[in-house]
């Protein structure tokens, strides 16, 4: 894929990308911190409409870009808000994928957001990157699509070699080379742009995350498919139109789970390049998910990792999975309590064309960790 813009060198640790995330999926639960360039996201009214193009009051209010980033702000502003967006779709998935963990993708009341969980180059980082940069390939690709941005529109894709003949292709389809694209340069900013030294850690760290930020695209690129739409006499089918269009992104959201659990243990090496620690394995692609450092003990509180600990968590005692409140409680225990749950109930179709329910009320056991 030929990135079609210049290319800017940019930055550190994407820190600021995952706080971005947070902020917005904690729906303004979290301080808007005043460094961080995700109020962008925050803010209802910043929406693509409100921009002036080439105005500067936008981005340089936006402290927490890299000079790289403020130069992509202030070309692409009706972009911003779709960062955002996918910002806010990137993290929602992955505390769906991670609710049954011990680490939940969970967020602090403070500027770093996740706390220093983040600063360890653990499997949880590399998944946090990785669905961060999903979420904006998606966001922008989708608005690509609906004629919200300014320099793209549908999806230009090839026609797949086996459509069959007689089916259209053509359709106004997800731009998901687009979103690629963009995504790449904005996202991967902040990690060019600072040189470390070869072969320090922060030179390994920041291989890590441009690593675990490709395989985020790679996903959602990848797993973009073919649709389709009948036409013809009483739904005959006689002719179909096809496009190109997103998977629903809690797909992506598994497929990068699934290369979590299967992330390689990966250090610096004399010639500053990342190399397996585990030389027997097959080397990861662009689509795996690499991590340099051992994930934290997320059984206990722990101030200096960052750990949160699973103290008040709910558990599943029927459960021998990681939400079973042997695992999740890490064996310390748990304590049971009674609570009301309320559901609808009873639900009858009426004619034409409704649904009625009832409200039902019943008291649960529930258990917590100790």
């Amino acid at each position: 894929m030929d990135v079609g813009m210049r290319q800017t060198h940019s930055a550190s640790a994407g820190v600021h990308l995952l706080l971005a995330l947070t902020l917005i999926a904690c729906n303004s639960q979290l301080l808007v911190q005043a460094n961080s360039w995700w109020s962008l996201a925050m803010n209802p009214i910043q929406r693509p409409e409100m921009y002036i193009i080439g105005a500067q009051p936008l981005c340089s209010q936006l402290t927490g870009l890299s000079q790289g980033q403020k130069k992509l702000c202030q070309l692409y502003q009706d972009h911003m808000v779709y960062i955002g967006d996918g910002a806010k779709t990137g993290i929602k998935e992955c505390q769906y994928q991670f609710r049954q963990r011990r680490w939940n993708c969970s967020t602090v009341d403070n500027t770093s957001v996740f706390g220093r969980v983040m600063h360890i180059g653990s499997r949880e980082a590399a998944f946090t990157y990785a669905i961060s940069a999903a979420g904006v390939v998606n966001a922008v690709s989708r608005a690509c699509r609906e004629g919200e941005l300014s320099t793209c529109g549908c999806s230009r894709a090839a026609r797949p070699r086996d459509l069959p003949r007689d089916w259209l292709w053509g359709g106004c389809g997800d731009n998901v080379n687009y979103g690629y694209r963009f995504a790449r340069e904005f996202v991967d900013a902040r990690e060019r742009e600072k040189n470390y030294p070869k072969g320090s850690i922060d030179h390994a760290r920041t291989l890590m995350n441009l690593q675990n930020n490709e395989a985020g695209r790679m996903a959602v690129y990848n797993l973009a498919n073919v649709a389709c739409k009948c036409h013809g006499v009483s739904g005959s089918c006689s002719l179909k139109t096809c496009w190109l269009q997103l998977a629903d992104f809690r797909r992506v959201g598994e497929f990068l789970k699934e290369k979590y659990d299967s992330a390689t243990a990966m250090r610096i090496n004399r010639r500053g390049k990342l190399e397996q620690v585990n030389q027997r394995f097959n080397a990861p692609t662009s689509e795996d998910l690499v991590y340099i450092d051992p994930s934290p003990d997320y059984c206990l509180r722990n101030e200096s990792t960052g750990s949160l600990g699973t103290h008040g968590r709910l558990c599943n005692k029927t459960s021998e999975g990681m939400d079973g409140c042997e695992l999740m409680c890490c064996g310390r225990g748990y304590d049971q309590f009674k609570t009301y749950k309320h559901e609808r109930c009873h639900c009858k179709f009426h004619w034409c064309c409704y649904v009625k329910c009832k409200r039902c009320t019943s008291l649960v056991d529930q258990f917590v960790c100790k």
